[in-house]
Parts: structure tokens; sequence; C-alpha cells
């Protein structure tokens, strides 16, 4: 009404939709068979569009997810601007953590150890809001510094010398985390055991991985890498290539496995598969460890059976460089069955293959084993002492199947003997 009265000179009006992707999915993707979602995008679709034209509104949406917004939402004429607002750099950190404690400095609660740029160096692929989140924890941890646990909460007398320090800033980054940054805890778990370079083969995996990092770090020819670790089970593949992907020190690494799957639909299985992979694109540097790719495809020897719609996803997102110009992704793959993925045609998408041998020789066995420290010397020597006795030399046993024996062994009274009797046991060739 007021466009029509005053014209041009009329005031402009801001409606800003938040989350728009809420309210505004795609059209007949739901099927509750109610049509509300569809008719509330018919109804905006009628207002902007309108009969007549009014040049004194501006529509702002905004939204994470622009895959499911209904497409003529975002044709010329409607919401036909599209900005994206990316993960803001070490500079734009360091101003967002000005901003955010600007009142510590004012009131003189920062601790003069604080340094803004060490910790904007320290967060990142942290979100305006996570940086927020990472001020108010800092804080809390300061403030229970002054508090008095007792019968009764209280507080301390010296409450007025409270400050913020390096510290507190510290200890809540073990408490907040980037949406868009390293998955810890996963990775942590994949190499619970230490890598045992118990063999030169196994220095020239890491430094091969090492090369491939600076590849995807320094080269503009190669935004994206794709290496599979294919070997026998239990040869530590993942455990190397986790060790590979947290060297590598890139802000987002994530993992994608099995065990975080279990019991999901082939329709939600590809859709996180997808997830992790858009959310790589969205960081600078990222590496993505995809591991026991057979189990992913739900490959079973018995008929064979595999899933299609996850090897689909699998091979285009394996090609797929980031969309983004300047960001770059490494993919980092294990298997036990290559054999398999060549029958697949997947093994061709990688633009490299490392093979993870078994421990092959006593002497291999005898570094893993002395590195665990459960023997004493003397029960070292006796125990591999006995073994070479025994015409026992060349093995053929994954690593993670030595380590357990090994400890298995040590919770026995007469470790060596348990140690013996178990290598000996297994499958061997005898010089």
């Amino acid at each position: 009404m007021e466009y029509r009265e005053k014209g041009d000179e009329s005031s402009l009006h801001i409606i800003i939709f938040d989350e728009l992707d809420a309210i505004c999915k795609q059209r007949g993707g739901k099927n509750d068979g109610t049509g509300v979602g569809d008719s509330v995008v018919n109804q905006l679709l009628s207002k902007l569009d309108g009969v007549e034209q009014l040049n004194n509104i501006l529509v702002i949406g905004m939204t994470n997810r622009l895959d499911m917004i209904d497409e003529a939402l975002l044709r010329p004429g409607r919401l036909e601007v599209h900005m994206e607002i990316s993960l803001p750099n070490e500079a734009g950190r360091t101003q967002i953590l000005k901003i955010h404690t600007s009142k510590m400095r004012n009131h003189n609660i920062l601790g003069q150890d604080v340094d803004l740029k060490e910790l904007a160096t320290l967060t990142k692929n942290f979100s305006g809001a996570e940086i927020q989140g990472l001020v108010k924890s800092a804080s809390s941890f300061a403030f229970n510094r002054h508090t008095k646990v007792g019968t009764l909460a209280g507080v301390s007398s010296d409450i007025d010398q409270m400050q913020v320090m390096r510290d507190d800033f510290l200890a809540a980054l073990d408490e907040v985390h980037a949406a868009f940054g390293v998955n810890d805890s996963e990775l942590k778990m994949c190499v619970k055991n230490d890598v045992f370079p118990f063999a030169p083969h196994i220095e020239g995996i890491l430094a091969d991985g090492n090369l491939f990092v600076e590849q995807v770090k320094k080269s503009s020819r190669t935004p994206l890498v794709s290496i599979l670790l294919h070997g026998p089970s239990g040869a530590g593949k993942t455990a190397l290539a986790a060790s590979i992907a947290m060297a590598s020190e890139f802000p987002f690494i994530k993992l994608i496995s099995p065990e975080s799957m279990v019991g999901f639909s082939e329709t939600a299985k590809t859709a996180q598969i997808n997830k992790v992979f858009s959310d790589s694109y969205k960081s600078p540097l990222s590496v993505i460890v995809v591991d026991n790719i057979e189990r992913l495809l739900d490959w079973v020897p018995i008929g064979p059976r595999f899933s299609n719609n996850v090897l689909q996803t699998l091979m285009v997102l394996l090609k797929k460089t980031p969309p983004k110009e300047g960001n770059k992704l490494l993919v980092l793959a294990t298997t036990t069955n290559r054999h398999v993925l060549e029958q697949m045609d997947m093994f061709n998408a990688f633009d490299s293959d490392i093979y993870v041998p078994n421990v092959k020789t006593l002497s291999e066995a005898e570094i893993v084993v002395q590195k665990m420290n459960i023997f004493t010397p003397v029960e070292h020597q006796e125990a591999f002492g006995q073994l070479r006795q025994d015409g026992i030399d060349a093995l053929d046993i994954g690593v993670k199947k030595l380590i357990m024996l090994a400890e298995m062994a040590s919770q026995d009274i007469d470790k060596t003997d348990k140690f013996v009797s178990s290598m000996s046991g297994l499958p061997h060739r005898s010089y």
C-alpha cells in the first residue's frame, strides 16, 4: 500500500527468512499426503512475483542447505543473488576474537598472556558462533577457579581479581570443537596402538603419505588426490591412513567408517558419505579417510552382493574436485579385497595405491614386541631365542594379531612360554 501511495519515495522494507530450507523444501519431496510444504513454497513464489511490481521490499533468505531449497525460488527475479559466507580465515578469526573479548579487555579481565593471534591459529575452521562458544567456555573455566565448592556453592573473596588466562582458552579448545574440523576421537581410536616402524616399507609408506600430503598442499594442478591402501586383514592399513591424516595437520580431517553407519539404509549411508565430502569442500585443506570400503559397500563373498548406490556415490565423489577454487582434498581409503574393487571397476578411480604387507620375518616381529615394552629384556631374549631354536623365521601375520598375541601372553604367569606357544601355532615357513 505504501508503494502505491508514495512510489519511489516509500521506505525500504526488509523481510528476512532464517533457515529458509525449513519452509521451502523441494516440492514433491515430502509424501505426507497434506501438501502443506508445497503450498508454502507456492504461496511464497506468488508473493515474490506478484501481479504488480513492488520496488521497496528487500527479501533475504538464509540457509546452510542450499541443495534442499526449491529451485524455483533461486531463479532470476526471485532470490537471484547468492552470497556464500565462507568459514573465516585466520585474519577473520582474529577480528571475531577481538569482538567477543572486547568487554574483557575494557574491564581488565583478559589475561596478559592471552594472544588472540595465537588463538586464531589454533581455531582452524571455527565458525563465528564456535569462536563465541570458545570465549564463553574459557570464561567458565576462569570463573570455576573462583568458585567455592561445599555444602552451599559460592564465590571466593578474590572474585574481583578474576582474569581469563591463556590456559583457560586452551582448556576450552578441548571442550569446543569445530563442526568442520578434525575428528580427533575416532582417528585416535584407529591409532590406539602406535605405528611401529618394524620394517623399511612401513617408513616408506609413511614417507609416501607425507609426499601426497605435500602434493595436495602445494600443487595447483592436483586439488584432489585419492590414495588406496590395500593389503591383508590386520596389516595396519587403517592405522597408517589415520597417522598420515593426523600428521598432515589439515584443518578438516574426517573418518568414514562402517562402524559409524551400522543399521543405516542405503539412502542414509549415501547421504552421510555425501555430507562428509560436501563439508570438506568448505575447508581450504581437507583429508577424508574412507575405511574398509568393501564393508561400506555391503560386499559379501556369498552371492556376491554389494550396494550399487553406495558404489556409484563413492566413485563420483572420488573424482569430484572441490568446487571452490583454491580448496584441496586428500582421500585415503583402505581395503582388504583389492580384487573386489577391480571387479567393481572402482580400483581405477584412485590416483595411486599403496600395498601394506604383513609382518614377514621373526626379526620384524621382534621389533614390534620390543617396542610394546611388555617383556623384560631377559624374557624378550628368551622368547625369541626359543622361536629361533624351533626353526621359525619366516612369518605371515598381521601386526594387529601379533600385538594381540603379545598382549594376551603378558597376562599369563609364564609370559614367554605362552608367547612362544602362540607364535609356534601360527602358519609359518621353516628354513
